[in-house]
């Protein structure tokens, strides 16, 4: 059974035990932090001594060691990203984002990582719909001051430990959220929140609702490249009256003389850059208003140019020498990522061709499997976007405000589930 939430949050059923016990872990046999356990033989010695440290930001873990864990994640998922974050200060403890980034070693060798973050709040973390922060109001207790497991201000499926290869199973997983534990004991913390979790770090999923997390779902909207050779058997998939409408808005970009074109990061003059982050701070004030002040700066937008740029694409819309629009994507393997857009000049139809038709025809032609087009957007659906579970964790800690928390949850689901 599973019932809505706040704002369209799914808050899905949860197990009334003690998590501790259920792992066995006996803080008395082992000193805090540290761990014993049978690693893999490679590493030398069948039992080697695990321990953890934490560090204040990406930029004092090696970029190399953390890429080689990150080889399989998304790209938000690496070294850059993060840098690009926290030394622009887009990222910052005035933000509510105090870095503690969590390295596992085995004797001196660095085997995992798990990016987080220490918040002070709860605002803007896109995936609990503004939860914890209702729960924080409603009991008094600070339930926003917690560990966060998040890829800041970027709302994509594709949160997950990195790990050395071999490394990536249960038990490395069980090590780390024992210590996640831990650290928000020691710290006085009340929660732990892993958002947008990835679907393909399958087993997390399972372990975190064993460990005592509590499982949120939303939705999201990814397109699926199902083996289409050309753009005209993605509009195939259509209906005749579909395919007739994006028929249609294409050809009024076209017959306006605008031209669409993909330009890789790497090929991009520095002032694309620039311009970006102009055409993002443009859309925000559109949509946000000018009283709160944007995620993302300048700074950041010049750190891509610096040490993403081979992460990154750019579908430039022009008409003569003059650029209309832009939209920036994010590009690993076989998955295209649509991140920011802006225009300088409003046309109708433009943003669905720079952001979604052009992005898919580039896709189809470098035989890309999948799209992820950004959070929201009710214009997805109607282009072929199908709908796909996302799943978020909470865990509370404090025996009696986690069964304050829970109670509440509780009575959340049993009242929706009433209601419907």
């Amino acid at each position: 059974m599973v019932c809505k939430g706040r704002e369209g949050i799914v808050i899905l059923p949860f197990p009334w035990y003690d998590n501790m016990s259920a792992h066995g872990r006996n803080e008395q046999d082992q000193p805090a932090g540290v761990f014993l356990y049978s690693m893999d033989r490679q590493w030398g010695s069948p039992d080697m001594a695990i321990h953890f440290k934490t560090f204040p930001g990406c930029e004092a873990v090696n970029k190399q060691l953390w890429n080689e864990l990150a080889s399989n994640a998304s790209p938000m998922m690496e070294w850059e990203y993060f840098h690009a974050l926290e030394t622009s200060g887009a990222v910052c403890p005035e933000r509510g984002y105090r870095a503690c980034h969590l390295v596992a070693f085995a004797g001196e060798e660095p085997f995992a990582i798990i990016p987080l973050y220490e918040r002070d709040r709860a605002w803007v973390e896109f995936g609990d719909g503004g939860l914890i922060e209702f729960l924080s109001e409603l009991t008094g207790i600070p339930y926003r001051a917690g560990l966060v497991g998040a890829i800041p201000f970027t709302p994509v499926p594709g949160y997950r430990v990195l790990c050395r290869p071999g490394f990536d199973n249960p038990e490395t997983t069980r090590l780390l959220l024992n210590h996640i534990d831990t650290l928000c004991t020691d710290r006085g913390l009340w929660s732990c929140r892993l958002y947008f979790v990835s679907p393909h770090f399958s087993h997390l999923h399972s372990l975190l609702l064993q460990h005592g997390y509590v499982a949120l779902r939303t939705t999201y909207r990814l397109w699926h490249n199902h083996d289409y050779r050309t753009f005209d058997d993605y509009l195939l998939s259509f209906k005749s009256s579909r395919r007739t409408k994006i028929k249609r808005e294409i050809r009024a970009i076209r017959d306006r003389g605008i031209r669409l074109e993909m330009v890789r990061g790497e090929d991009a003059p520095a002032y694309y850059y620039k311009e970006m982050c102009e055409l993002y701070e443009r859309t925000w004030i559109k949509h946000m208003g000018v009283g709160m002040r944007p995620f993302l700066n300048q700074l950041f937008f010049e750190e891509l140019q610096s040490s993403f740029r081979h992460r990154s694409s750019f579908a430039v819309a022009s008409m003569a020498d003059r650029r209309l629009a832009m939209a920036l994507f994010y590009e690993k393997a076989d998955v295209l990522y649509g991140r920011y857009w802006g225009c300088y000049e409003e046309v109708p139809f433009l943003h669905f061709a720079a952001c979604y038709y052009h992005p898919i025809d580039y896709a189809i032609r470098k035989g890309i499997r999948t799209m992820d087009p950004g959070f929201g957007g009710e214009h997805k659906p109607i282009r072929g976007y199908e709908m796909e579970p996302v799943y978020h964790y909470i865990k509370f800690h404090g025996e009696e405000e986690s069964r304050i928390a829970k109670s509440i949850l509780q009575r959340l689901r049993d009242y929706s589930h009433y209601r419907t």
